[in-house]
């Protein structure tokens, strides 16, 4: 099901280049003493590209760039977007008796610090600056939402949002007229992160106009692998 679409009449699509460029480690925010790391994809033509700044998932406790947000920013590279696959604090990096929440927190605030960076260093990147998207997967996603539409959001206004298996548990009514748009992807049978959190999120994001896109994994669980087919493309 779909509430509007996601696409902008006025963007021009990126130029496809099948060899990215890839540069490891580029420390984008220094917190606590603590470098926080980014790996930049960029296709290898000229730009400037819209860009996505995107977080791996982990439940705010593990994890690292570089699995399938890694694949998924190779594959954007290619198509002719820059994505840059962030790192950021976890629970054990914020010392002893730290909260889940806490750790939540740390996650939104190193992502809009991840795109202040992409922002402020877009002429070397090859960047948009008006066309940068988040994303994730899981506590990533859940991360990207927090930061686009929660209560506390970071200071740029992203252009897009990708939610891949992730949710805002009761924060969804946050939301409001003029947010970004939206795509969902989400398995029914995820027993980790509920389907019911995508029907609330788009639920939400109906009642204040937001457009939003579901792509409905009919039996999917959490995690789903980025091959996977769903009406004959995968979700990649």
């Amino acid at each position: 099901s779909a509430t509007g679409s996601i696409s902008n009449d006025d963007v021009v699509a990126p130029t496809p280049s099948p060899r990215p460029v890839i540069t490891r480690d580029i420390t984008y925010a220094v917190v606590g003493g603590r470098s926080l790391q980014l790996d930049a994809y960029r296709p290898a033509v000229s730009g400037p590209f819209p860009a996505g700044v995107l977080v791996h998932g982990g439940g705010f406790t593990s994890g690292s760039k570089g699995g399938y947000t890694g694949d998924l920013a190779r594959s954007l590279a290619a198509a002719g977007y820059a994505v840059f696959d962030i790192n950021y604090r976890l629970l054990r990096d914020l010392g002893p008796g730290a909260t889940l929440d806490q750790a939540m927190t740390a996650a939104r605030e190193d992502l809009g610090r991840a795109i202040d960076h992409v922002i402020a260093r877009a002429t070397a990147y090859g960047v948009d600056p008006h066309r940068v998207a988040v994303g994730g997967g899981s506590a990533g996603a859940i991360t990207a939402l927090l930061a686009a539409y929660g209560p506390e959001r970071v200071g740029v206004r992203p252009r897009a949002v990708i939610d891949l298996w992730g949710g805002m548990y009761g924060r969804e009514h946050a939301l409001r007229a003029g947010d970004p748009p939206l795509l969902v992807v989400h398995g029914t049978a995820d027993r980790t992160v509920p389907y019911a959190q995508a029907e609330a999120l788009m639920a939400a994001a109906g009642r204040v106009g937001v457009d939003a896109t579901l792509v409905r994994v009919a039996h999917g669980g959490h995690t789903l692998s980025l091959d996977q087919r769903v009406s004959g493309r995968p979700i990649r």
